[in-house]
């Protein structure tokens, strides 16, 4: 999701592996898992089994559609469709720009992956090193077979063959932040087939270039489909057929995106793969009931607590099962109709600001790139014009009559499945209208509110505000949390997240500033942050339209362990618009009875100064924000924070800027405001 826009004397394919860090990096966890607890399922806590309730084993075996005859997408032999495809300039273009990047890659040595490269993770906690060349392998893979797919001379077979072998004989497909680990030895253990993230990304990779150009490497060694077959069987297949002990095997519960983008790409190596139907059935049968918990874990308002940049990989991946299990029974299995699976594809248009800025609560990203045919595809299942409006803006990177660039989405996650649902799931001719916003998205389940001036992504104020509570899916201790933007342009922020260690999904997780309270609005009470846990929450919660517009009030109080000294702290949200266009937040607290001393901090994306007191301007552009406080009650300051972290500088640049705001004397009640208007 990181944009794609490539650097002067670079590949497209490196600028890609660097910048599409996302979806690789982000939703990997030794730790995905730390904060995975989520709210009961739906509003009431009941569990639906949209899937295995409607469509038992025994329909799935009957309306199975035999593997030789079944094809998502045709195989690159299936000339008419390919050539068909490229009739159209935007293809005829994707294919000279596939070409480009296949032949580049001719030159390329496939990268190295050293066991020390492995180790280090356990040695030094840096993940990065290994997954780099990592991806990169995978990445080079995808877009041979794509460009062999479209141009069909035979000239990338060989370096496909050479991709194939490499990744085959690598000691395992597991990650290091996933590796099962025997004492305190520093590689993976090799008597466990560890069915994590990538380990079954790679299945399904290596399955569909299989798939895809079977005829063609049979022809050059029929020894390469023979080895795709045994390996992916060997890691993947048979050990999930087997039962529920292979690794990483925690994504069976439905707990968060592991679950259904495990499941899917599982799956999916099953599909194209498993010619015993019965055996396929079984397979399908359990992973449906995989998918089935992930759903329910959802409330009825679909919102993803994971945030939008694990939406492509949350609910995205949620489509992409149910697309495999529609197209593979030929439509029989359908839940598109049911209202909590259109929710969850909803909240990614819910959760978009403006051009390449999202909501970026939880370990999100605050510019993203949508992944193109799962979003388009997700809207044309459920009728949402605003989803497939979102994806072909963002293939224009914003410009709703620019080109579309790059001409097609390549990256290091789904890197053959992701173009090809480009290829064939959006028409070439579609294009983007002018994008027209909700007021207000209230999410009750997830407790987000999303609230404009304007229906005008690029005009007037944008409220974001979270509840919840502190054990959520990739947590941050941040109830009570809120941004604001101006004109579509970032000014109080959320920090986002920083590149991933060893320390991020460890017990040592909430020392970082990204994740700790301190890193976000919500007061510092007498030094005392939010806790993590599921019992520090946010209570009370109340939302509102008011004639004014949206109001949200929560209490905080036990979102703090009880040493604070709080009895209440009362959060109110409001936007108003009208003549005189403002957001107000206000906090009420109250102790138990000794004085508190309160600290609010706020870190703003653009240059910040303190004009008088009780004034503080954010130079966002076409306009400034202002800030106005209680100078009587509040003392302010504000201070230059350079960012050395890739992925914040990612973001937002060289620094941002940290605006700290202390009572001046410790009361035992108080209340004081914040307000934000756009300058005259």
């Amino acid at each position: 999701m990181k944009s794609q826009i490539s650097r002067k004397g670079e590949t497209r394919i490196a600028s890609i592996l660097r910048r599409l860090a996302l979806v690789a990096t982000l939703c990997m966890a030794a730790g995905a898992w730390a904060g995975a607890e989520k709210r009961p399922a739906g509003v009431d806590g009941s569990r639906k089994n949209l899937l295995t309730s409607k469509y038992d084993q025994k329909f799935l075996l009957e309306h199975l559609t035999p593997r030789k005859n079944w094809a998502m997408f045709p195989a690159a032999k299936d000339r008419a469709a390919w050539d068909t495809l490229q009739a159209h300039a935007l293809n005829q273009a994707r294919k000279a720009y596939l070409t480009g990047q296949a032949e580049a890659l001719l030159k390329q040595p496939w990268p190295a992956l050293p066991a020390t490269l492995y180790m280090e993770y356990v040695r030094t906690g840096n993940r990065s090193h290994y997954q780099a060349p990592y991806f990169q392998r995978r990445a080079q893979l995808g877009a041979l077979v794509l460009a062999e797919c479209m141009q069909y001379r035979g000239r990338f077979l060989d370096e496909i063959a050479n991709g194939i072998w490499a990744i085959c004989e690598e000691s395992t497909w597991c990650i290091p932040a996933h590796g099962s680990y025997v004492g305190d030895d520093v590689l993976h253990r090799l008597d466990v087939e560890s069915l994590d993230l990538f380990a079954c990304e790679t299945g399904m990779l290596l399955a569909q270039t299989h798939y895809l150009l079977e005829k063609e490497l049979d022809a050059l060694s029929p020894t390469l489909c023979e080895r795709i077959r045994r390996e992916v069987r060997r890691r993947i297949l048979d050990p999930y057929a087997a039962g529920d002990n292979f690794g990483r095997s925690g994504w069976i519960h439905g707990g968060n995106n592991w679950s259904p983008w495990c499941a899917s790409n599982v799956m999916g190596a099953a599909m194209y793969l498993e010619d015993d139907p019965q055996r396929l059935a079984a397979m399908v049968w359990r992973l449906m009931q995989v998918v089935d918990r992930f759903i329910n874990n959802y409330g009825e308002d679909g919102g993803c607590d994971e945030g939008p940049s694990y939406w492509g990989e949350a609910g995205g991946a949620m489509l992409v099962f149910l697309e495999l299990l529609h197209s593979r029974t030929n439509g029989a299995i359908d839940i598109y109709a049911d209202p909590k699976i259109a929710a969850i594809g909803r909240f990614i248009t819910h959760a978009h600001i403006n051009g390449p800025w999202f909501v970026n609560f939880s370990d999100a990203d605050p510019q993203g790139e949508p992944s193109r045919g799962k979003v388009y595809r997700f809207g044309d299942r459920i009728g949402s014009e605003a989803m497939k409006n979102l994806a072909l803006a963002s293939m224009r990177e914003w410009n709703l009559e620019g080109p579309v660039h790059p001409p097609i989405q390549l990256g290091r996650i789904r890197p053959i499945l992701g173009p090809l649902m480009e290829l064939f799931w959006i028409p070439p001719d579609a294009k983007p209208s002018k994008m027209v916003k909700e007021l207000d998205v209230w999410l009750p389940d997830v407790q987000m509110l999303f609230a404009r001036e304007t229906t005008a992504p690029d005009k007037g104020l944008f409220l974001a505000a979270k509840g919840g509570h502190n054990a959520e899916s990739h947590n941050h201790n941040d109830s009570g949390h809120f941004i604001v933007y101006l004109d579509g342009q970032p000014a109080i922020i959320d920090i986002g997240r920083e590149e991933y260690t060893r320390q991020t999904f460890s017990n040592r997780r909430y020392e970082l500033l990204f994740t700790r309270g301190l890193g976000h609005n919500a007061p510092v009470v007498g030094g005392i942050e939010q806790a993590a846990g599921r019992e520090y929450e946010a209570t009370d919660v109340q939302f509102a339209s008011k004639e004014f517009g949206p109001y949200l009030a929560m209490n905080l109080e036990k979102a703090y362990p009880a040493k604070s000294g709080l009895r209440s702290l009362r959060r109110e949200f409001e936007l108003h618009r009208g003549a005189r266009p403002r957001v107000r937040v206000r906090d009420s607290f109250e102790s138990g009875g000794e004085p508190l001393q309160l600290q609010v901090n706020f870190y703003a994306a653009r240059p910040t100064k303190l004009d008088a007191p009780g004034r503080i301007s954010i130079a966002c552009t076409p306009r400034p924000l202002v800030m106005e406080y209680d100078a009587a009650m509040l003392s302010a300051k504000v201070e230059a924070v350079p960012l050395t972290d890739e992925n914040l500088r990612e973001g937002w640049g060289d620094q941002i800027w940290h605006i700290v705001f202390d009572l001046k004397k410790p009361a035992a009640a108080g209340t004081y405001q914040f307000e934000f208007t756009a300058a005259n």
